[in-house]
């Protein structure tokens, strides 16, 4: 195995094995903990809201998007190729023989976006909902 090979492997595992870490089911835990906490709280954890929407029962909706960029830079990878071959010897007889080739490939680089939408639901002062959407609201569960 070649050194760009390893260390391929190695960034690929290590990247999987963070990813595995961070779920929706993680997000939901964290986000539970956002329930009762008040405006101002989640004003200076969160900011000000993207969206602020008035509810028909007076209560407010309040909503944060938040995209992230994931830029991977491009790379070789080997690829290995069996090629047949098929020869004649000097006696007429053919031959048949597998070779195996390796070919550097190109990776080019990618870019992932993912998007998390947080909406909380603001009444008497007090977040009492919070829900959300898209592939980018993952987080560490909680043990």
């Amino acid at each position: 195995m070649t050194f760009r090979t390893l260390a391929f492997v190695m960034l690929a595992a290590s990247g999987m094995a963070l990813a595995a870490c961070a779920t929706e089911e993680g997000y939901r835990q964290h986000m539970s903990l956002e329930l009762g906490r008040s405006t101002d709280d989640v004003l200076v954890r969160w900011g000000p809201p993207q969206n602020r929407t008035d509810m028909s029962d007076g209560r407010e909706l309040w909503s944060y998007t938040k995209t992230t960029v994931d830029e991977r830079e491009g790379y070789y990878r080997d690829e290995v190729r069996e090629v047949k071959r098929t020869l004649t010897d000097k006696d007429g007889k053919q031959k048949t023989e597998t070779i195996s080739e390796t070919f550097p490939v190109w990776q080019p680089p990618q870019v992932y976006r993912s998007t998390c939408t947080t909406r909380f639901i603001m009444g008497a002062g007090r977040v009492e909902d919070v829900r959300f959407e898209g592939e980018g609201c993952v987080a560490e569960e909680m043990s």
